[in-house]
């Protein structure tokens, strides 16, 4: 059984690792200056520094670091949200489109990476919205449910 400061220090470690690579992959794109190659592999390390926070998010997470959203950022989040999601499924049938009409092989493979990743994004932004955004909130009314519900008093000094 994996205990909870073994899973922390884990993560943790994961994280360290996703920003080494990251960091040798654009050490390696100084080198040089053929722009696909350079493009695609800085992708690559920027993809390892996104993991790398991701990793670090799961430690403090695992550390019970999760705090609870209020309405008010709850909604700020869901309209920011709502309008990535707009906007990725725009970019979507965009680079599709680009993606068709392209002839040259270089830019197949880079229209191909960039559709493939506007697809995770959209699907992320929706689970994003389904199952956090609309779920992690904390309202007043919760609150004083939480607080009051079950209390002999309600509220009110002794009773």
């Amino acid at each position: 059984m994996v205990l909870l400061e073994d899973l922390v220090r884990l993560f943790q470690e994961y994280s360290e690792v996703e920003k080494r690579y990251a960091e040798e992959l654009k050490s390696i794109t100084s080198k040089f200056r053929h722009p696909l190659l350079k493009a695609l592999i800085e992708s690559v390390a920027q993809d390892s520094l996104k993991h790398s926070l991701m990793y670090q998010a799961l430690a403090e997470i695992a550390r019970g670091g999760l705090p609870l959203l209020t309405e008010e950022e709850l909604e700020y989040i869901r309209e920011g949200i709502v309008k990535h999601i707009q906007a990725e499924a725009e970019m979507i049938a965009k680079t599709k489109k680009l993606l068709e009409e392209s002839k040259e092989p270089y830019s197949k493979l880079i229209l191909a990476a960039i559709l493939d990743d506007e697809k995770r994004h959209h699907t992320l932004l929706l689970d994003i919205h389904d199952k956090v955004a609309v779920k992690e909130k904390f309202g007043e009314e919760e609150l004083w449910d939480a607080v009051w519900k079950d209390s002999p008093w309600h509220g009110t000094p002794g009773g």
